[in-house]
């Protein structure tokens, strides 16, 4: 395993917004599906709200003053609809950022949080300050409403972070990816997904890997928050479990369903609590990416 340290990141503020729209399961969507997943309802972006919506409005419950001296911005997305200008550049132009500062956007699916906490930990290196690291993602327009497979698990939903280099302790990452066509979305849709093939991937190579990278890291008694991907619950719990961080799982699933990548950084904001957190993507690609950052005990307040 290729581990990749830095001088320690951390996660000073985070926030959400989800879509507005509350949709329930329990009508159309089998009592076995509900239980297997945990989802009996998710959240999908209203009539007038939009991924650029949706980001703004979670930039804007961050401090002012501390988004406008961002050092950079950084976006995960899978669903901008629009080739450029990038989301970065819109959000920061909008958020009153300094227009010399960095703003870019990269796009990992369901592992796009650790990947983007990575390019924002060496943009705080190297500027100083702190980073504006937004994820989110409008599913709702890639979903085929009578696809059974897709169609009860996927949320809109976004997120903004303040991410701070401070060089107290380190950092340390991994990345794993498998080309795989088990979890896919053409350019104009609808997204695909083998659920069998991801959850088999998760099974055989994501919980080897997050084991090993956890026992490289200090072993489960140095990690506080255990931060996955809110694919599945029956999943998240399973893999909680398999590196015995069970009473360390942090999660927003069962409110929110699957919102892709940024069900990370959401569960984060709902935990009420701070420390050495374990943050887990994985999924689309197949990729996999792993972390370990701090988190404020305040971050989500």
């Amino acid at each position: 395993m290729n581990i990749l340290r830095l001088p320690g990141i951390e996660i000073e503020k985070v926030v959400f917004k989800t879509g507005s729209s509350v949709v329930s399961n329990r009508p159309s969507v089998p009592q076995r599906t509900i239980e297997a997943t945990g989802f009996d309802r998710r959240v999908t972006a209203g009539r007038d709200e939009s991924l650029y919506s949706l980001a703004l409005g979670a930039a804007t419950l961050l401090p002012p003053e501390e988004v406008r001296n961002a050092g950079a911005t950084v976006v995960a997305t899978f669903s901008n609809p629009e080739r450029f200008p990038s989301l970065s550049v819109r959000l920061a132009g909008a958020l009153g950022v300094d227009a010399s500062a960095p703003a870019l956007d990269l796009q990992a699916a369901c592992s796009a949080y650790p990947y983007a906490l990575y390019v924002a930990g060496r943009l705080s290196a190297d500027t100083g300050r702190s980073v504006l690291l937004i994820d989110g993602d409008v599913q709702s327009p890639y979903i085929d409403a009578a696809d059974a497979a897709t169609a009860p698990l996927f949320s809109d939903a976004a997120t903004a972070s303040l991410v701070r280099c401070t060089g107290r302790g380190e950092s340390v990452f991994a990345f794993l990816s498998r080309p795989s066509d088990a979890l896919e979305c053409k350019a104009a849709g609808p997204l695909k997904m083998d659920g069998f093939g991801v959850f088999s991937f998760v099974a055989a190579e994501v919980a080897p890997f997050l084991e090993e990278f956890v026992a490289q890291t200090g072993g489960p008694d140095a990690i506080d928050v255990f931060a996955p991907h809110q694919a599945n619950m029956y999943m998240v719990r399973q893999l909680a479990r398999t590196l015995c961080l069970t009473e360390r799982l942090a999660t927003a699933g069962a409110q929110y369903a699957n919102p892709g990548s940024c069900s990370i950084p959401m569960a984060l904001a709902s935990c009420g609590r701070g420390g050495r957190c374990l943050l887990a993507g994985y999924g689309a690609g197949l990729s996999a990416a792993a972390a370990v950052v701090s988190l404020k005990a305040c971050a989500g307040e």
